[in-house]
């Protein structure tokens, strides 16, 4: 019986701590789906389009990339690792691929 009952409170508990991961998993599709409309609908312009444009103007590698919405604006955040080692934050209007805003985290 304390075999059963160990059981399943580790079940219980794996199961609360799973549960936030499946919400991020809803949220990412969610986001994902609205993305892929929104470029559809040609509201937003694809990732390729967005780096061909701006990749030029950035110095070092690209390491992460983002899209969400920012006060009703469609942005794409890329983060990247200078060559000097310095964490780089670029905010891109997902619409015409203008920096509208840069970071510096050092």
């Amino acid at each position: 019986m304390k075999r059963h009952l160990t059981l399943l409170l580790l079940l219980a508990a794996l199961s609360s701590v799973l549960a936030p991961a499946r919400a991020d998993d809803d949220d990412d599709n969610r986001d994902r789906k609205r993305l892929d409309a929104a470029v559809e609908r040609g509201e937003v312009l694809p990732l390729s389009q967005i780096l061909a444009r701006v990749k030029p103007g950035i110095e070092g590698r690209i390491v992460e990339i983002e899209f969400e919405y920012s006060h009703g604006a469609p942005i794409y955040e890329i983060y990247v690792l200078s060559r000097d080692g310095r964490r780089l934050e670029y905010e891109i209007d997902a619409r015409t691929a203008t920096i509208l805003n840069f970071e510096d985290d050092n």
